[in-house]
């Protein structure tokens, strides 16, 4: 369901277009509140050189007027005043400038405020890949990280997962959609055969046994061999 504050943005985007001079370049309206609460309105300018949707347009509104970061964007297109979702060029947008940000669409159930992350799910951040970005981010079961805290797990082996030495991030997802990251350095990774893999690999990685270390293996990886080959990757603190 959405708050009075949503509800209203869709009229004042409705509004846009019915207010409008609507023809074959000026068919889609958007809306969006900034944090404080401020409204900004624009409408799509569609050309064959890659005129804007109507989110941009409203991104560079707020933007000349020096809003506070924009929370939640809704689309509104001319032909039955209907909701629609932002396309995906717009959704890498809103991601970029608006991380936090939600989008008004039609679910199921009617309109709902939806995460602009949830619609874009593996994203590209340009951020991670910035010179001066974060270290590369290597994943991690959660139930592992009281064994990397700990120090009893400092090894992992990875399936079709690239790692190269040098600093990571150890991310540890939750289930309630929290993470824990920790700075680890990548010190070697081994290719091996799951075959070849040792009971010195297993207690490196946290398992009392090689048997454990296959039976882990076969609950992450269903369907791996003894041929496959496998990273064996390990890690050292920075924490």
């Amino acid at each position: 369901m959405l708050t009075d504050a949503d509800l209203e943005l869709v009229r004042r985007a409705t509004a846009v277009l019915d207010r409008a001079t609507l023809n074959d370049d000026h068919q889609v309206s958007a809306a969006a509140y900034d944090e404080r609460g401020e409204v900004f309105t624009g409408m799509n300018v569609s050309h064959f050189t890659g005129g804007p949707c109507a989110e941009p347009v409203v991104i560079g509104q707020a933007a000349a007027s020096g809003s506070a970061p924009l929370t939640t964007m809704v689309a509104v297109l001319a032909r039955g005043r209907q909701v629609i979702p932002p396309c995906g060029r717009c959704r890498q947008q809103l991601y970029d400038y608006f991380p936090g940000s939600r989008a008004i669409v039609h679910g199921k159930n009617g309109l709902e405020a939806v995460p602009i992350a949830d619609l874009l799910p593996l994203p590209y951040d340009y951020r991670d890949y910035a010179p001066d970005g974060p270290p590369p981010a290597l994943h991690l079961w959660d139930g592992y990280l009281d064994a990397v805290r700990d120090g009893s797990k400092r090894s992992t082996v990875r399936v079709h997962d690239p790692v190269r030495t040098g600093p990571v991030r150890l991310v540890f997802e939750h289930a309630d959609g929290s993470a824990t990251t920790l700075p680890a350095e990548i010190t070697e990774v081994r290719r091996e055969a799951v075959d070849a893999l040792t009971d010195e690999d297993a207690v490196l990685d946290g398992f009392a046994g090689l048997a454990e270390l296959r039976a882990a293996l076969a609950a992450h990886y269903p369907g791996l061999t003894g041929t496959a080959e496998v990273d064996v990757v390990r890690f050292a603190p920075r924490w």
